[in-house]
């Protein structure tokens, strides 16, 4: 901790830690969207989608990068680890235990 009580950046963390990115955007999104462009123009067969799209969802994506560069990373690992009660519509939108 510094002087004026805020938590010091150390920058060499900080670079071994990033994902790689693209233009600012991870490559696992990049990879994502480009997946999702692809199968759109393969089953309209519009052009907009090739060439249009991809600049709008690099746009999308970019703030949330900015922010927290391994948030596509961790959102899939939240959805593989913490699932969610498959039975809470049954309980109030409770966990069975906590209805008594």
């Amino acid at each position: 901790m510094s002087e004026t009580g805020e938590l010091e950046v150390d920058m060499l963390f900080l670079g071994l830690t990033r994902p790689p990115m693209f233009f600012g955007v991870s490559y696992v999104i990049v990879m994502g969207y480009f997946l999702v462009v692809m199968l759109v123009f393969i089953q309209t067969n519009d052009i907009f989608f090739l060439f249009g799209a991809p600049p709008i969802c690099h746009a999308i994506a970019y703030y949330p990068s900015q922010k927290e560069p391994l948030f596509m990373e961790l959102f899939m690992i939240r959805v593989q680890k913490c699932n969610r009660c498959k039975n809470k519509l049954y309980h109030g939108m409770t966990n069975s235990y906590d209805v008594m």
